[in-house]
């Protein structure tokens, strides 16, 4: 009885891997990543199956491969007339820079120091009635544009793209993008708790 279990057991789990194995892939040009299920596709787009049920209709020019049984088909194609500057092999570095700030990249120290630099403006503002100090969030998000970014080279997989110019490029600019929007978010947040904290502590003496 216990030994046919175990049959039972690994045979569910073969099944639920296969399953995961094979699921079909949409790599955008942006660098994200859709998986689930390819319906249909031609040469203007392609119906996609989430893995949670949703389907999405989705134009091919947003979209740089699909991935079906384990086989990559290429939907970018260089031609400068379409506004595809970068040749395929270019692309492809790009967009995996770009995946993998997607994947890797996440500004800690950035969203450490504006909640900081928020939470004083905010405590500041109320103290001493000056809104000037509304303002930091954005000073704060517009100072983090002057410093590159860096790969975090130990939470990749593959480092043979390092020396690519391109993969560098894809990286940096998203990992720019998601610095940017989460200095802000953390600055305005920092500046929120920095206010309600003025308020209960200063409050009672304005």
């Amino acid at each position: 009885m216990i030994n046919n279990f175990k049959i039972y057991v690994f045979f569910a789990l073969s099944f639920l891997v296969v399953d995961v194995f094979a699921q079909d892939k949409l790599l955008f040009l942006n660098g994200k990543e859709l998986n689930g299920q390819l319906l249909n596709t031609n040469n203007f787009e392609t119906s996609f199956k989430t893995a949670n049920g949703k389907e999405y209709l989705i134009e091919n020019f947003r979209v740089f491969s699909y991935t079906q049984n384990g086989q990559e088909s290429l939907l970018y194609k260089y031609d400068t007339l379409e506004g595809n500057f970068l040749s395929e092999k270019d692309m492809r570095l790009f967009v995996f820079g770009e995946r993998d700030a997607h994947q890797t990249y996440h500004s800690k120290f950035s969203n450490a120091l504006g909640f900081l630099v928020g939470g004083a403006a905010g405590y500041v503002m109320h103290k001493d009635q000056a809104f000037i100090y509304v303002a930091a969030p954005l000073v704060y998000t517009s100072v983090t544009l002057f410093f590159p970014t860096s790969v975090k080279q130990k939470r990749l997989t593959d480092l043979q793209y390092l020396k690519e110019d391109e993969y560098l490029r894809g990286h940096e600019r998203i990992a720019r993008s998601k610095r940017t929007q989460n200095a802000l978010k953390s600055s305005v947040l920092g500046m929120g708790a920095g206010f309600l904290i003025s308020f209960l502590v200063n409050g009672s003496s304005n």
